[in-house]
């Protein structure tokens, strides 16, 4: 954390670990099993695609295994790896607590539409979310994660005002 930050902290995501652990061995093994013993079935995948699907889960399960929160005098932003999203304060209209239920497979980066706003979350199982209203017309709502949510809010509300 550097001196410009305000908040930070990185929420440890479990199932999708799990889950995208469980497909990275799936196609290791799979992978392993055709190279050496031969190949699985009456019309088996290549070697090349099962070896692709297992570094493509193997980046899944490293990139969606942490999520990154960040609060600095100049913005807001969330990221899971690589996938990072920064809103600037001076875009963000109010910040509140968000009580809408976990859906499954609900957590992670979703983009959906909801009572007629755009909306994008980042978000991790079994966690406190808060919700960004936003000026900017791409997004008009962010949601994301927190374990502390009440200092989090507490911290957007002064860089709103």
């Amino acid at each position: 954390m550097d001196s410009n930050t305000l908040y930070e902290e990185k929420l440890f995501s479990k199932w999708s670990t799990i889950i995208f652990t469980i497909f990275t061995v799936l196609f290791l093994f799979l992978t392993v099993y055709q190279i050496f013993i031969g190949p699985a079935g009456g019309n088996p995948a290549p070697t090349w695609i099962l070896g692709l699907f297992f570094v493509l889960f193997l980046f899944l399960t490293f990139n969606f295994s942490i999520m990154t929160l960040r609060l600095t005098p100049e913005f807001l932003s969330a990221s899971f790896g690589v996938l990072k999203y920064t809103v600037s304060w001076e875009n963000v209209e109010s910040c509140t607590r968000e009580e809408a239920p976990l859906w499954i497979f609900g957590w992670g980066i979703r983009f959906e539409k909801s009572r007629g706003k755009r909306r994008l979350s980042y978000t991790v199982p079994q966690t406190p979310q808060l919700k960004v209203l936003l000026k900017d017309k791409n997004f008009r709502e962010f949601i994301f994660s927190t374990k502390n949510p009440e200092k989090v809010l507490e911290l957007a509300r002064k860089m709103i005002n």
